[in-house]
């Protein structure tokens, strides 16, 4: 049976580009003799600046059970306000870095500055909100910088001098203290001519200072600067004065470079005449200093240059660049170089280990089709280091960089039994990344679908767009298109089944609106929801953090009826909303507010307020059956915890701190995250919700209550689904993003194995999607309202009228297709007659390990007869016979495209590019109302069509500035 399939390419909004990208940094060694925490071996976050003030946050996933490739997967999308809406420079600042070895998002500060501001803002790195604004004289900023002792901020502006402030350290009551002024040695600098401006700032190695006490201290001695003026500028920096110290009390300049300078042309072409009239100024774009001293700075002549840090001459000079050099990144140890710029190449400097030894250019790649603005360097040990690179093309890439003479060492990109190949820039293949991915925020993402009115709703950045798709080849048509006033971009949208109802939300607001057919297309009504939530009983203990903080939804989803529309609050909260429709108005009304009180201890979710306490089933003392249940709800609790009497206890705090301290100074962890994903069944009944620390809970909606709280996932899932299968038990299949895919039994409260005939079908399928090297973006089930059966009705359970459950996976350049059918489901007995038992995972492992891994007994209750598991085991050892033992899902993902021998599933990896969203669309707008009739009568089901929204590079790229280079067709 073939489906329909619509290419949808109208969607016009045109992503940002990449401005600015930094690692987690690490602290310096502790100064103190008792040996510090070693560094981690796994890599940190990425944080990814766009120009319209997106920060996005990239977070490595990785599973060692299942052999799947690593990833850097968006984790989270800051939005920008109105106040501050671009971004040019960033800087990460380790919070507290004497007590800090291992830094997370919870130990890190975030500063931000434009070209059309005047302030440095601290945002928040869990909500976007803007913390702080440092106004700076003789704005903009040009370029910033961090000290490595994480306690002083270096930036250039307009004015001739540098300009210095101070980090302080956090305390117990405020985590993020206001910037202050510099130390007083600090706050004079040697000035510049008035017309040079500092382009590009760099501290030099701190150096290991005894004090008179008797302790020791890092101290920051040296800075070097790139200028406009054709050179580059080193300065010392003073101590602390003590009284005891001569000298300057400023920061000195100690010398300036000079580089090569081009002459300008003077009329008919000629060169103009010698003297400095007659040249034109290079601009030193980016500058570093290596570990033994050794400056490397890049120019607007595309030249990198290699400088003696005592008599500042030069050592070696490289035109490496065709065009500008703009960026500067330095590899581990000081001894690999990378730089890019508008050429989209990006080179690779290499220095031989021994003393002395010259700068050779190693390797020259072409990693973007557009410009190269910000390149990164990730390094931790014992693992291979990566670059990261974007800029105009807007796609963030990820390449293995590790020195050509180097160790053969894991790498993060690839798969746990590559861990013996060597990951060189020249041999490794870049790992690209969608410019307009939602990430693990599945609302976040920038197309829904209405299948049964045939909408596609797309978001921009203040702005919905709601488009329809005509039937067959009939093309499409706009309806609607909106701008809305918000505080922040647009985070989260959602549309209905039916087309009738449209939620928006920003950081501080959600809004929702009634969709009225009209004679140009559709009409928005605007729903009073804020007045609504405010005036509702149930929510009293949260009036002040709605007044405060807003009703912003990080994630969103209508039932399928359209009754009811799932808020997932900025602030944790679960909302049902039920939209009361009469002749002429809709009633806004909130039927229960899901409070979500669970703790995350070490990586376990404690239910309850005894967050220490071992008595509820998922701490300490557990037998091994405890190992596969999951908690489940105390409705007295629940009762308790969404009554009005708790309107004093469950009071927020107004401060937007990313955390919180102990009085030791140590973190808190939060509970509050963003809920990533939503999602409600086919009839209404079941809700999953997933946050971004990797706790998924289930709720009925018909008693309002929680069903049961599964295990913390290593992860956070990519999606959430509830699958129509042909069984008359329901499923919540969860897809990570390590591309594995685990079913879990809502009645049985368990995960489910999925074993089948030979060595499992399911288990082929799991090896080869987690053979993808990118990561799958979403995944979506065939409804059962829309299959058609034999006797009009539909099969048990929710499945479909074919026995089969059908669902589509995608990612950024390929397409899925997934058949499930009853003999996957149902566990085969072996040969001795005994089933195999469903795995749980732990909480230290993905309970999606392997999509059919089946370790431990289970009970034989509720099951099917002896007589019967003799006939599946006789079945299965037929068709493992007829199978064969050594067939695999394929070596690789070229060998499984390429033989495709499986009919249960099917990769399609050559006919799309830029995948944004999939989705279904019914058959015919026309006939649906007669069809849904048909359907509640009992007839026959509608037909169903496919919509695939691409967004590929050549549909925007003439919307960008000129490319210095492009490639064409015959050459290379």
């Amino acid at each position: 049976m073939t489906i329909p399939l619509h290419r949808i390419r109208f969607y016009d909004h045109t992503p940002s580009p990449i401005t600015a990208i930094q690692y987690t940094p690490l602290p310096l060694p502790a100064p103190s003799s008792t040996p510090s925490q070693t560094p981690p071996a796994h890599p940190g976050e990425c944080i990814i600046a766009r120009e319209n003030g997106h920060v996005e946050i990239w977070k490595h996933v990785s599973d060692k059970q299942t052999d799947s490739y690593g990833n850097w997967v968006l984790y989270k999308t800051l939005p920008p306000t109105l106040t501050h809406p671009t971004i040019a420079q960033l800087a990460l600042v380790i919070r507290d870095p004497l007590n800090c070895s291992t830094p997370s998002l919870n130990d890190l500060r975030l500063f931000t500055s434009s070209s059309d501001s005047g302030d440095l803002v601290e945002r928040c790195l869990f909500t976007g909100k803007i913390l702080q604004t440092y106004p700076i004289p003789s704005a903009p900023i040009w370029s910033l910088a961090v000290a490595p002792t994480h306690d002083l901020l270096c930036l250039s502006t307009t004015s001739p001098n540098l300009h210095f402030l101070s980090i302080p350290p956090p305390t117990m009551f405020d985590p993020s203290p206001s910037l202050g002024p510099p130390p007083p040695h600090l706050l004079r600098t040697d000035a510049l001519p008035s017309r040079t401006r500092t382009t590009s700032i760099a501290f030099g190695p701190p150096t290991f200072t005894q004090l008179p006490d008797g302790t020791a201290e890092w101290r920051n001695t040296t800075l070097v600067t790139g200028n406009s003026d054709s050179s580059w500028r080193k300065w010392e920096i003073p101590a602390p004065s003590d009284g005891s110290r001569q000298g300057p009390n400023r920061v000195v300049l100690k010398g300036r470079a000079v580089v090569e300078k081009v002459q300008k042309a003077g009329r008919g072409g000629r060169k103009a005449a010698g003297g400095a009239g007659g040249q034109k100024q290079t601009i030193v774009w980016s500058i570093g200093i290596l570990p033994d001293g050794t400056v490397a700075t890049t120019d607007s002549l595309g030249s990198v240059i290699f400088w003696d840090p005592l008599s500042l001459a030069q050592r070696q000079h490289f035109r490496a660049h065709k065009a500008d050099a703009m960026c500067l990144a330095i590899g581990p140890g000081g001894s690999t170089v990378f730089t890019s710029g508008p050429d989209q190449r990006v080179c690779q400097f290499v220095r031989a280990r021994a003393p002395g030894a010259e700068w050779v250019l190693a390797s020259a790649k072409r990693l973007h089709a557009h410009d190269v603005r910000a390149l990164a360097h990730c390094w931790r040990r014992r693992v291979c280091p990566v670059l990261a690179s974007g800029g105009w093309d807007m796609s963030p890439t990820f390449t293995p960089a590790s020195h050509p003479s180097s160790p053969s060492l894991p790498s993060p990109l690839s798969r746990p039994s590559q861990s013996q190949t060597q990951f060189t820039f020249e041999s490794t293949h870049p790992r690209r990344m969608g410019y307009l991915s939602s990430g693990l925020l599945t609302s976040s993402s920038p197309i829904t679908f209405s299948p049964s009115a045939r909408l596609v709703a797309g978001k921009r950045d203040r702005g919905v767009g709601i488009w329809r798709v005509h039937p067959n080849e009939n093309g499409w048509e706009k309806l609607l298109e909106m701008e809305l006033r918000l505080r922040t971009t647009i985070i989260a949208t959602t549309i209905s089944e039916h087309g009738k109802y449209l939620a928006v939300s920003d950081l501080y607001e959600t809004k929702l609106f009634k969709l009225v057919p009209s004679s140009s297309g559709l009409k928005p009504i605007r729903l009073p929801l804020l007045p609504a939530l405010l005036s509702s009983p149930l929510l009293h203990h949260l009036n002040t953090q709605l007044t405060t903080q807003g009703c912003g939804s990080t994630s969103m989803v209508f039932t399928p009826d359209g009754g009811r529309v799932v808020l997932g609050l900025v602030t944790g909260q679960v909302l049902i909303i039920e939209l009361v429709e009469d002749e002429e108005n809709v009633e806004v009304e909130v039927v229960k507010c899901f409070e979500r009180k669970e703790r995350v201890v070490r990586g376990r979710v404690i239910k309850g307020k005894n967050v220490n306490g071992n008595d509820n089933g998922m701490n300490g003392g557990r037998n091994a059956a405890d190992d596969i249940d999951v908690s489940m709800a105390d409705e007295t609790d629940e009762q308790k915890s969404n009554s009005g009497s708790e309107s004093g206890s469950e009071s927020e705090s107004d401060s937007d701190s990313p955390s919180t301290f102990y009085s030791n100074g140590a973190h808190k962890q939060t509970q509050n995250e963003w809920i990533s994903t939503l999602a409600v069944s086919e009839d209404g009944q079941w809700l999953g919700v997933a946050d971004l620390e990797g706790r998924v809970e289930v709720f009925n909606l018909d008693s309002l209550q929680l069903h049961s709280t599964l295990p913390t996932l290593p992860h956070p899932p990519t999606t959430l689904s509830f699958p129509s299968l042909p069984s008359s038990s329901p499923y919540l299949a969860i897809l990570a993003p390590t591309n594995t895919l685990s079913l879990y039994n809502l009645d049985q409260r368990r995960f489910v194995p999925l074993p089948s005939l030979g060595k499992g079908e399911l288990e082929k399928f799991g090896n080869v999607l987690g053979k993808m090297q990118t990561p799958a973006m979403g995944m979506i089930w065939r409804p059962s309202r829309f299959s058609l059966s034999s006797s009009g009705s539909r099969s048990g359970g929710g499945g479909d009228g074919d026995g089969e459950g059908k669902a589509l996976l995608w990612g950024t350049d390929y397409l899925v297709t997934l058949r499930v059918t009853r003999d996957m489901l149902h566990p085969i007995p072996n040969v001795n007659g005994e089933v195999a038992s469903s795995s749980m995972p732990n909480h230290t492992a993905s309970p999606a390990a392997t999509v059919s891994s089946a370790n431990g007994p289970v009970n034989g209750k509720g099951g099917e007869s002896k007589s019967s598991r003799k006939k599946r085991a006789r079945e299965a050892r037929q068709a493992k016979a007829s199978h064969g033992q050594g067939e695999e899902g394929g070596a690789g993902v070229g060998g499984d495209l390429g033989e495709k021998k499986e009919e249960y599933y099917k990769i399609i990896g050559d006919r799309f590019k830029s995948i944004l969203s999939v989705g279904w669309l019914a058959g015919s707008h026309q006939l649906q109302q007669q069809q849904l009739q048909q359907n509640e009568e009992g007839g026959e089901e509608g037909e169903l069509e496919v919509g695939v929204v691409e967004r590929p590079w050549g549909d925007f790229v003439a919307e960008l500035p000129g490319v210095f280079w492009s490639g064409s067709y015959g050459s290379s």
